[in-house]
């Protein structure tokens, strides 16, 4: 423990002459505070694909990171490093590679068979938005989320134009705003995490909660129909519920891991009957199984009987049922076990 505190130390009297706070350098490394706190307290090491970007912020060579650390952690560290360095050279390399075949047939193709550039551009966009994600992160040495987020969106856009260009119709306007929505909520938890970091995950839990219900609003707006408050909007409610339900099992159950595993297989196991007795409900299908039939073993036969393919939702919410509940019950076995360890 002393030489991790001592790795702990050295890192953070390095951010102190680079004049950094804790939320500076977790900002600039894209991770939390707490994990930054957890370095220099001697608690953990940081992630060895993390390595690059901390001697970039505080300006030390990889030799000085892994010199600080003790000698069996950073041999480890350093063999890793070298790993992820060759394997991050070669998917470069590949997709870079395979990008430049692709543009290169794909323009010869549309020069030689139609003697102009039309469906081309489409080609060129999309790889455009892969080297976003694929190369791009890995050339981007300072602000590298905003950045490489900021060029997806730019050629997501272009993508857009380029298809509505080719194929025609009035469907462009459209398609803008519904991208335009989509790319609100990267945009927004970016935002969240650039300003406010210490409630990321909750802050974030609200922003897409009422993004779901904004982008069905403007998907309906364009298409129409009878279907946004009468389905859409039931529905939406009923799947961000369960959403919060996860987050809280999560984040706010005082439980360890194993019980918490079992309140959200609990919950992904009702929301089986839940949904599909909403829609058998909004929908008008009197055939479906109803809420309670999913708790009946004769439903099940009658319907397996019958020929009902129905029948094989129950069987899979009751198989998933008895599953949950062993897993919770397990989970709280574990809990007593370890409060009744900590009283001796």
């Amino acid at each position: 423990m002393e030489e991790k505190r001592s790795f702990g130390e050295y890192l953070r009297k390095k951010r102190l002459e680079m004049a950094l706070t804790q939320k500076d350098l977790a900002q600039r490394l894209y991770v939390t505070e707490s994990t930054v706190s957890k370095w220099e307290r001697g608690l953990s090491y940081p992630d060895v694909s993390l390595v690059t970007a901390i001697c970039g912020v505080l300006g030390i060579s990889e030799h000085e990171f892994f010199a600080a650390c003790d000698d069996d952690q950073a041999h480890a560290q350093e063999k890793a490093a070298r790993r992820w360095r060759k394997t991050v050279v070669g998917l470069q390399r590949f997709f870079g590679v395979s990008y430049l075949i692709a543009i290169a047939v794909c323009f010869v193709c549309n020069i030689a068979i139609y003697q102009t550039l039309d469906w081309f551009w489409i080609v060129l966009t999309a790889i455009g938005l892969g080297t976003c994600f694929t190369n791009l992160p890995f050339l981007v040495k300072k602000n590298r989320l905003p950045i490489c987020l900021g060029a997806a969106t730019v050629c997501l856009l272009l993508l857009l134009i380029s298809c509505w260009s080719y194929v025609g119709g009035h469907w462009l306007g459209g398609g803008l705003c519904i991208t335009a929505v989509s790319l609100a909520l990267p945009w927004g938890i970016w935002a969240i995490w650039r300003f406010n970091g210490k409630r990321v995950v909750l802050l974030s839990a609200c922003l897409t909660s009422l993004w779901v219900f904004l982008l069905l609003a403007v998907i309906w707006a364009f298409a129409g129909g009878e279907w946004l408050i009468e389905l859409a909007y039931p529905l939406a409610v009923v799947g961000v519920a369960f959403g919060w339900g996860y987050l809280g099992c999560v984040l706010w159950l005082p439980a360890g891991r194993v019980l918490k595993a079992g309140g959200a297989a609990l919950l992904t196991s009702f929301a089986i009957p839940v949904f599909n007795s909403l829609c058998v409900r909004l929908l008008g299908e009197g055939s479906g199984p109803r809420f309670w039939d999913y708790f009946s073993f004769s439903a099940l036969l009658a319907r397996q009987r019958a020929g009902d393919l129905s029948w094989v939702n129950i069987l899979i919410f009751l198989l998933l049922l008895l599953f949950s509940l062993c897993l919770t019950a397990f989970g709280f076995w574990l809990e007593v076990r370890q409060r009744k360890d900590g009283e001796q």
